[in-house]
């Protein structure tokens, strides 16, 4: 007879549950872009790249996945005009709001980017959303640039 000892029952179950977590953070195959925070002299920063440029017609198919960095020793946020931030509410029901995010010092925050408004979207109109830390702006934050191309 083939017993299963407890011991890989449980590391077994761990693992599942651990690759069900991580899915829950964003759809399989969505497209991530990374930011990261860096101070450049006495209350000056930057969210680095300044420029993005996402394809509608590829990168948004399955998704659009932001990762923010914050490795400085002050909280910092990200603030994209016309993006909106996908939020799980009660009952499982997805609503969105803008996009406002909150990065406190020495962590990295995942954010799920509605699509919604660019799914019904046939031309070949560029548009540009600019980025920038509403928190510091005062501080000669400069601000960054997302473009969404056809």
């Amino acid at each position: 007879m083939n017993r299963t000892r407890p011991s890989h029952l449980v590391s077994g179950l761990a693992t599942a549950a651990l690759v069900g977590a991580l899915g829950l953070g964003s759809p399989v195959g969505a497209a991530e872009f990374h930011f990261m925070v860096q101070d450049v002299g006495e209350k000056r920063a930057l969210w680095v790249p300044q420029e993005v440029i996402i394809h509608r017609s590829t990168e948004m198919q399955d998704g659009l996945v932001l990762v923010l960095e914050n490795p400085t020793d002050r909280t910092h946020a990200f603030a994209a005009y016309g993006l909106f931030e996908e939020v799980m509410g009660v009952h499982g029901a997805v609503t969105t709001k803008p996009l406002r995010i909150n990065v406190t010092s020495e962590d990295t925050v995942r954010v799920q980017i509605s699509t919604a408004q660019f799914e019904r979207r046939t031309d070949e109109e560029i548009e540009e959303f600019p980025f920038f830390c509403p928190l510091h702006k005062g501080d000669a934050h400069p601000g960054g640039t997302i473009r969404v191309v056809p």
